[in-house]
C-alpha cells in the first residue's frame, strides 16, 4: 500500500522535474529517431531491471517514464504495456536474482541448474514472442480496436 502511495509521488515528482522528457531526448539521440530500436533499448533495459527488482515495482516505477516516451514515437500504450508486462516477467525469471525462479525452485525442490537449464528454452520462445508483438502490433491491437472502434 506504501508503495502505491510513493509511486504516485514519485510520477509526480518525475514530471515536475521533467525527468521523462530528458530521459526520451536522451534515448531519441541514442536511438537515432528509429521507434524500433528506442523500444528495443527499452527491452533490453527492462530484462535487465526485471532481474533485479520486483516486476510490481518495475511497473510503478518506470511507467510513467517510459509511456510517454513510447507514446512520443508513436507506440499505442495498449501494445506498449504488453510488452513492458511481458519483459518484465521475463527478466524476473531469469537468474541471478528472479524472484519467481527462486520461489518456483523452493516450490517444486530443484536446484538451480535444473532450472536454468530446463527453461532455456522457454525464454528464447518469450524473446522470440516479444520480437513478434514488437514486429506485429496489430496482434495485440486486435482486439481492443474491434470492441473500441479504432
Amino acid at each position: 500500500m506504501y508503495l502505491i502511495a510513493l509511486s504516485a509521488i514519485f510520477s509526480y515528482g518525475l514530471i515536475w522535474d521533467r525527468i521523462p522528457e530528458v530521459i526520451a531526448n536522451f534515448l531519441l539521440g541514442i536511438s537515432g529517431d528509429s521507434p524500433y530500436t528506442l523500444l528495443f533499448i527499452i527491452v533490453i533495459f527492462l530484462i535487465f531491471a526485471g532481474m533485479f527488482v520486483n516486476g510490481a515495482v518495475l511497473i510503478l516505477m518506470l511507467t510513467p517514464i517510459f509511456l510517454p516516451i513510447a507514446q512520443q514515437v508513436g507506440f499505442d500504450p495498449v501494445h506498449f504495456g504488453l510488452i513492458f508486462v511481458l519483459t518484465i516477467t521475463m527478466g524476473n525469471m531469469t537468474p541471478p536474482v528472479g524472484a519467481a525462479m527462486y520461489a518456483g525452485c523452493t516450490i517444486l525442490d530443484c536446484p538451480l541448474q535444473d532450472y536454468v537449464k530446463e527453461s532455456l528454452s522457454f525464454f528464447i520462445a518469450t524473446l522470440v514472442t516479444i520480437i513478434i508483438l514488437i514486429i506485429f502490433p496489430d496482434i495485440t491491437l486486435f482486439l481492443p480496436n474491434l470492441l473500441f472502434g479504432k
